[in-house]
């Protein structure tokens, strides 16, 4: 093998050592990403359920919600 062709083939080698870390970061990445969806679905379907609840008890005339259920998160 020349010298030409063994410098090459280092510099392929570097690159795909590269690409293969970098691959995985993004792969690790990808897999926070779909536990943050899964989350933030879990959370979103829990606020539709609670929400279609206070519906319907305003909806039948019922008590208004308490005060504690509308007070702002920052509270």
């Amino acid at each position: 093998m020349t010298q030409e062709n063994e410098q090459r083939l280092i510099r392929l080698e570097t690159q795909l050592a590269f690409q293969d870390d970098l691959l995985e970061q993004l792969n690790r990445q990808l897999v926070l990403q779909a536990e943050d969806i899964r989350l933030l679905q879990d959370q979103l379907h829990l606020l539709s359920q609670r929400f279609r609840e206070l519906q319907r008890s305003n909806d039948a005339g019922e008590a208004q919600p308490s005060l504690t259920d509308e007070r702002p998160p920052h509270y």
